[in-house]
């Protein structure tokens, strides 16, 4: 019993904690009229912003290749890498 009572306020007290640096955080926003964003709790939006990073990410990707490349050509394929689809 003395165990769960200590593990209890021991949880207790983080949450507290992260609450109250939370707090402070947010105050400092409003204090400097900064924008405070809330994380986004709906999981389709998450999924669909991860994808849309994700592929942002790849198409980045390919044309960091073509830069690549084009710095790399000597007029020989020697040195060129190839471009995924």
């Amino acid at each position: 019993m003395t165990l769960e009572v200590i593990l209890f306020c021991s949880i207790f007290g983080l949450f507290n904690l992260a609450a109250y640096t939370l707090g402070l955080r947010n105050g400092q926003k409003l204090a400097k009229k900064e924008e405070i964003k809330m994380p986004n709790i709906n999981p389709i939006d998450a999924v669909r912003d991860e994808i849309k990073r994700h592929e942002e990410r790849k198409e980045q990707e390919v044309i960091d290749i073509m830069l690549e490349n084009i710095n790399n050509y000597n007029g020989t394929e020697i040195g060129q890498k190839e471009i995924p689809n």
